[in-house]
């Protein structure tokens, strides 16, 4: 075991005697698949998801993220990860899903998505049955299915943000951050009513401010949306996260002591835990994700 994993071990070990163990009783339970999006770009969101994962990895957990952002941008900068090949090069039969996928650190596995989405749902019947079988032997291989999404509401965001039942919203303390996420929720609300939706503010000053920020969407968002928010956590401006994006790694790899680290671990242990019942028997993976999808481009071609 290197001397981050350990690091890491022994920080998520002080947490378990609070909510970890729970995380251990989910490993046999079905996938969940978990959108993260934001309102804007600049809010921390990939950065964010990547570090999840890699807490969900350290616990047990088998965890597949999706980069469905267009570009590898994100995933170059923040892993310098590099792949020719992303869901769009799946989507012209060029290559398999198997072709793409790369493993990140922790652990962790990533499927490029670039704008392959909206390209999927226009194959032909045969591309299809290929594809879902491929997302089926996916599907067996993770317990968290992690979609990071664009920042805002292109199509190619919404094309996630319609189906899956698990989403996070990302904001800052910034006044036109938390403006846009509640643009995000207000549209979620009307393109997929019944979607679990929780609050992330990331880059707080600190957790008072966090929850005023987080108490402020909910409460408009159930006077106008008729809806409940929940309010995940946060994550606190820390010097550490932006040392280790300049060094292309995981804050919670390279500083697992942080506070921003810490922060994550929590998040992830209550993502775990607390929505155990809520999702239910909502919970499943990427290949019902995709047949819901396709669903619904054929309903609408009736």
């Amino acid at each position: 075991m290197s001397k981050q994993a350990k690091s890491l071990r022994r920080v998520i070990d002080d947490y378990a005697g609070q909510r970890l163990h729970v995380i251990d009783e989910l490993t046999s339970s079905p996938q969940r698949t978990i959108a993260i999006t934001s309102g804007k770009g600049g809010v921390g969101k990939s950065n964010l998801v990547i570090n999840m994962a890699i807490a969900l990895a350290s616990s047990g957990m088998r965890v597949l993220v999706v980069d469905a952002d267009l570009g590898l941008a994100n995933i170059d900068l923040l892993l310098g990860i590099t792949t020719p090949y992303t869901l769009e090069h799946v989507a012209t039969g060029e290559v398999s899903l198997e072709d793409i996928q790369v493993t990140g650190p922790g652990g962790i596995k990533i499927i490029p998505g670039g704008s392959g989405a909206q390209r999927l749902l226009r194959t032909s019947e045969e591309e299809r049955a290929s594809l879902m079988r491929s997302l089926r032997e996916l599907d067996d291989q993770a317990d968290f299915i992690i979609i990071d999404t664009g920042a805002g509401l292109s199509p190619n965001v919404l094309t996630f943000l319609k189906f899956v039942h698990e989403i996070i919203v990302v904001t800052t303390p910034e006044p036109t951050s938390v403006a846009d996420a509640y643009a995000t929720v207000k549209t979620i609300a009307y393109e997929n009513p019944g979607a679990s939706i929780m609050i992330v503010v990331n880059m707080a000053r600190s957790p008072k401010n966090a929850q005023d920020i987080a108490g402020n969407i909910s409460v408009v968002a159930k006077k106008f949306l008729g809806i409940d928010l929940d309010f995940l956590g946060s994550v606190p401006r820390d010097p550490m996260v932006l040392k280790a994006v300049a060094m292309q790694q995981p804050f919670l790899l390279s500083y697992p002591s942080s506070n921003a680290s810490k922060a994550v671990i929590r998040l992830t242990e209550k993502l775990a835990g607390e929505k155990q019942e809520a999702s239910g028997n909502m919970r499943w993976g990427l290949s019902e994700l995709f047949s819901r999808m396709f669903y619904r481009v054929e309903s609408d071609h009736i």
